[in-house]
Order: structure tokens, then C-alpha cells, then sequence
């Protein structure tokens, strides 16, 4: 049990991107006060969660995966950083809705991706946007793409999320988070509620994408963090099928990029 448990902690670790700098059991006491001294909240969080999964399966034969062990820490530290900027308590159980008002670096993925849609009913058009950033907050990558019909602001947003799971798909990457300021996207994909229409069938297909991929997590966040997506979803009616890199991505896109690589 115990060779188990150390498996499941190295699994942790090696998962994350957080640096838990030598962990030694023999050492326990010495390597959790650096952890302190040096203000390392990453590496607190998941030790933290480490400890949840593994009082889950000791008092309720309730097992945790890897993934749900990084994801959760990334949530609670998110949570916490809020808490302290507005003041506040920190909670450890974050509900969905306290998505994050400010866009940071991913710390626990190696990428992370902004999406978001626009409706353009004057033209008859609905589009999206998503932006691909690395570590330190670089452009990867940046895709608008539009089409034609007049379609519900949920259908949009799922949509990209769609475009955006294939696009992880084609280029096989690993460790992505995906980030919107769709609630209701959000909640429909992570969920396992069966919906027999067309924004059912849409979300399915992003579920049965998700369960493809490998470490691959789905985020809420308010809609001044997903600014960069935001624009270029605007952008999308009139850029339609374009994609860009820091190169030849527009001025005031990068403008934005570089702002959010400064934010909290």
C-alpha cells in the first residue's frame, strides 16, 4: 500500500511541471519548510491534493486519477490567488463560477488555449477565435474561422470549443488547457448529461475528442481573461480561415498578448 501511494505521488509530480525540488521522505521535514520559505504555492497545492486522493481511498475506497490530482491542484490555487487579491478567505471546494479575472501563464500544462465565439447576425455568419500560448506566454499559434447560418450563442461556443480539441488532435499535443468564459460550455463538456439536440450532439462530439487526448483540461474563466480570443473571434467574419503566429499575427492582437504575458 504504502509502494503504491509513493508510486501515485511520483506519478503527481512527474505530471505536473511544478519543480517539488528532491523530495526525500527521509527528509520530509527539511525539504516542507523550503517549501514555505520559498513561497512555493504550486508545489504546496499539490501535496495538498496528494493527501486528499490519498485519504479518498483509505476512508472511502474512492481512487483518484493523476490528472484529477494536477487539475484540482491548479484549480485551488487559482482559487486562492483570487481570494487574496479580493481579500477574502480562500475555499478549497471552488465552485465553477469564480473563474479567473485575469489571465495567467499556464503552470501545471504546457500549453495553454483561449477560445471563444461572436455571432454576426447582420451577416448571416457565426465565428470563433482561440489563441495557443506556451509557458511563458508566447504565441503559438492563433486560428478565426467563421460560417454561415444563424445559430444560438451556446452552439457558437461550443463549436470552438470543437475546432479547438481537433486542432490539439491534429498536432498531437499533451498537457493543453483550454480555457473559455462560456459557463455553460464548460459545464456541458465536463458533465455527463445526454442532451438530444443539436448542442447535445455538439458537445458529445467535444467530450468523445476529450477522452482522446491525454491530459487535456477544460477551464471557466471571466471574460476580461479571455480577451485575446475574444478579438479574434470578433475578428473571425472578415478573417475566416486564417491562422497566425507572432509573426504575422495583427498589431493589436499582439498588443493584448503582451499585456496578458505581464498579468498577474
Amino acid at each position: 500500500m504504502a509502494r503504491s501511494s509513493c508510486n501515485f505521488a511520483h506519478s503527481c509530480w512527474n505530471l505536473s511541471s511544478a519543480n517539488a525540488g528532491g523530495v526525500d521522505e527521509r527528509e520530509f521535514s527539511s525539504w516542507f519548510c523550503d517549501i514555505l520559505m520559498h513561497n512555493r504555492k504550486s508545489v504546496a497545492m499539490i501535496m495538498w491534493r496528494i493527501w486528499m486522493a490519498h485519504n479518498n481511498l483509505l476512508w472511502s475506497n474512492k481512487s483518484t486519477k493523476v490528472s484529477e490530482v494536477i487539475q484540482s491542484a491548479k484549480t485551488n490555487l487559482d482559487n486562492w490567488q483570487n481570494a487574496q487579491s479580493n481579500g477574502s478567505i480562500p475555499l478549497l471546494n471552488v465552485n465553477v463560477s469564480n473563474g479567473r479575472e485575469h489571465w495567467t501563464k499556464p503552470i501545471f500544462t504546457k500549453f495553454k488555449i483561449n477560445v471563444d465565439g461572436a455571432l454576426f447576425k447582420a451577416e448571416n455568419r457565426f465565428g470563433f477565435g482561440f489563441i495557443v500560448r506556451d509557458k511563458d506566454g508566447k504565441l503559438v499559434e492563433a486560428v478565426s474561422s467563421s460560417k454561415t447560418g444563424v445559430v444560438s450563442p451556446e452552439i457558437v461556443e461550443v463549436v470552438g470549443m470543437k475546432e479547438a480539441l481537433s486542432w490539439i488532435k491534429t498536432k498531437h499535443l499533451t498537457e493543453v488547457e483550454i480555457e473559455t468564459d462560456s459557463l455553460v460550455a464548460v459545464q456541458a463538456i465536463n458533465g455527463s448529461v445526454q442532451m438530444p439536440s443539436q448542442f447535445g450532439l455538439l458537445v458529445q462530439d467535444c467530450r468523445l475528442l476529450l477522452s482522446e487526448l491525454q491530459n487535456v483540461f477544460i477551464s471557466f474563466i471571466k471574460r476580461y481573461a479571455n480577451r485575446v480570443a475574444h478579438c479574434i473571434a470578433r475578428q473571425s467574419c472578415f478573417m475566416s480561415n486564417c491562422m497566425f503566429d507572432e509573426f504575422s499575427a495583427p498589431s493589436d492582437l499582439l498588443s493584448i498578448v503582451r499585456d496578458d504575458s505581464f498579468s498577474r
